[in-house]
């Protein structure tokens, strides 16, 4: 598996540069012209949809980057709330859409030593797990706190939960239950949380929603 991945990567890395540069341009051009049509707000929401859905590649792009080549984190001390909430932005349009109620309770006292970037990635993967499983009107919580040496956060969603024999295998590699799913991000996310010396658990009923517990190190990686 190993090697097959590694001789995929360059191949991959060459296809997720081709497409990222013409997706560079719609988000480009779609965000000067939302800035040309702010006085018509149905348009704005056209262009939102555009943008999300630029963003909704991106994503899938990174995930795919992160499996066939996984970077080496490039660690410094950030703050937990800021990265929370970039990570959210990218979500935005896709909460507001469904109408989904948002609780945050993240101190702004809260930082670790981590990579930015990987652990943004991180947070978009989990809340875009949660909103896929969330029905319109529907809540989404992003509660943290510092435990000892380790940050601990709360991603709990009221969606549709997910069954005893799928939980254990949520983090598996090309292993999904959606449709349209590619089986990458949980599996991304774990990476991550791994190589930051840090832990994931999923806890779910069916009907009842999930709950993701995060611990990272405030003090970056294990052992270091």
């Amino acid at each position: 598996m190993g090697a097959r991945l590694e001789a995929m990567g360059g191949l991959v890395t060459k296809i997720v540069h081709d497409i990222r540069n013409p997706l560079g341009s719609i988000e480009l051009i779609s965000s000067l012209l939302r800035k040309e049509l702010s006085q018509d707000a149905d348009k704005q929401r056209l262009i939102d949809h555009i943008l999300y859905g630029v963003k909704n590649i991106d994503n899938l792009l990174t995930n795919l980057l992160h499996f066939t080549h996984f970077p080496k984190p490039r660690l410094r001390t950030a703050c937990l709330r800021a990265i929370v909430e970039k990570s959210l932005d990218v979500m935005s349009y896709v909460i507001g859409k469904n109408q989904i109620t948002l609780i945050r309770d993240i101190p702004d006292d809260i930082e670790i030593c981590c990579d930015e970037s990987l652990m943004r990635q991180v947070f978009i993967n989990l809340f875009l797990n949660s909103i896929q499983a969330i029905s319109s009107g529907g809540n989404l919580s992003i509660q943290a706190l510092k435990n000892g040496a380790e940050a601990e956060v709360c991603v709990k969603d009221s969606g549709c939960g997910i069954s005893p024999e799928n939980l254990d295998r949520i983090f598996d590699p090309f292993y999904t239950t959606k449709e349209k799913g590619t089986g990458l991000g949980l599996t991304i996310v774990h990476n991550i949380i791994r190589v930051h010396g840090g832990s994931i658990r999923a806890h779910s009923q069916l009907g009842e929603g999930t709950l993701f517990v995060v611990k990272i190190p405030a003090n970056g990686l294990a052992g270091q």
